[in-house]
């Protein structure tokens, strides 16, 4: 078995596809699966890997980028198998025309709704994906929703990471039940060195007691509130700092804001950094959060429970099929200002929750193992 996974984005980028990928392909070389990786990015080598990797620079105007991505990924795929793709309209626009015109089997893995995300970078729409599935819009956004669902019904088969978003398809794209399956996103065992706090601080270079946060700089992350909440908790706890990893279109505008509240000190956005050295931000500090609108399934929260450290995060998308409220981390709702600051007070001030909820994300991650996604993802793509 040949195969192409085609994605969007790859290392060093961050975000759920490159992390994804990635793991993906090292675990098929390792079953003697030949594998090839298609990606748009501005890095020409990255990493000593043993499979190949085809980049396409995000330099290029946009058009002509997906029209080379196609003729790449038609040039490779002459000698593969399957086509797993992983988005349904950027890259699996491509990937399905392809695998029609070689006769190629299509794997189509879906995170997310591209018109949904769309609307929402360019705030053409405020309503949540469940809401927005029911309403119509301005042509790019309908265009966007047509092409996903085209793409969708003419996979072989389906992948998405959580049941929520399982619902999400096949009432709200009508795709059929039998053709999506779901299987978890999984963390691997994260590195975490033998240093002591203060050693990891002098490491990562910031002080105090570290509220982390890490994801996309995009409008349904929700950073701003977090920004905003930061005053308050200070008022309780002037040690706090709040990090923020990732980079996206929202960058400047939380900028903005940071220094408007005159927390230039209290707020650090580090930008997109290694994968690799995450483990670290997670080790250095006391609580992980994420406000957050939509989830299809979190590798970052994935990745918090690894590292063992407590999490509060939204009750929305696929978080309630990784955080059990109350049981190993804290729901709340978007947005919630007043319900994110009394769930940072409450355990950061209780040593004891902290543990049990440590404890029964440890117990919890069994359920999310690296070995059973591959098993299942090996057998959709044999089927």
């Amino acid at each position: 078995m040949r195969i192409i996974l085609a994605t969007g984005i790859f290392s060093p980028d961050i975000g759920g596809p490159a992390t994804y990928t990635e793991k993906l392909a090292k675990a098929f070389i390792d079953k003697g699966i030949e594998t090839q990786i298609i990606c748009c990015s501005d890095v020409k080598k990255y990493g000593n890997y043993n499979f190949s990797v085809v980049r396409i620079s995000r330099k290029i105007p946009k058009i002509l980028r997906h029209l080379l991505y196609f003729l790449k990924l038609f040039k490779i795929a002459k000698k593969n198998d399957i086509i797993y793709a992983q988005n349904s309209v950027t890259v699996g626009f491509p990937a399905m025309s392809v695998s029609k015109v070689l006769n190629t089997k299509f794997v189509l893995k879906i995170v997310g709704d591209s018109a949904w995300e769309w609307g929402m970078n360019k705030r053409k729409i405020k309503e949540n994906l469940e809401n927005f599935q029911n309403k119509k819009y301005g042509q790019r956004i309908e265009f966007l929703r047509k092409v996903q669902k085209y793409v969708a019904k003419n996979a072989d088969e389906i992948i998405v990471p959580s049941y929520y978003l399982k619902e999400i398809i096949t009432k709200g794209w009508e795709i059929p039940e039998s053709k999506v399956n779901v299987i978890y996103n999984a963390a691997e065992d994260s590195f975490l060195p033998e240093i002591s706090e203060k050693g990891i601080k002098q490491k990562i270079g910031i002080d105090g007691d570290i509220i982390l946060s890490v994801g996309r700089l995009v409008p349904w992350k929700g950073f701003g509130v977090l920004i905003e909440m930061m005053p308050d908790l200070l008022k309780e706890n002037s040690n706090f700092q709040l990090v923020i990893v990732g980079d996206g279109p929202e960058r400047e505008r939380l900028k903005l804001k940071v220094e408007r509240l005159n927390l230039e000190n209290k707020v650090k956005f580090l930008g997109s950094i290694d994968h690799s050295q995450i483990p670290l931000y997670f080790q250095a500090s006391k609580l992980f959060v994420l406000n957050t609108d939509y989830e299809g399934l979190s590798h970052v929260i994935l990745e918090a429970m690894q590292a063992g450290i407590p999490i509060i995060t939204t009750n929305v998308g696929g978080n309630p099929e990784l955080i059990e409220n109350k049981k190993n981390g804290i729901l709340v709702e978007y947005n919630n200002e007043k319900q994110f600051k009394e769930a940072i007070i409450k355990v950061y001030q209780d040593k004891e929750l902290q543990n049990k909820f440590i404890q029964n994300s440890k117990e919890k991650l069994k359920e999310f193992t690296f070995e059973r996604m591959i098993e299942k993802t090996l057998n959709v793509l044999k089927s």
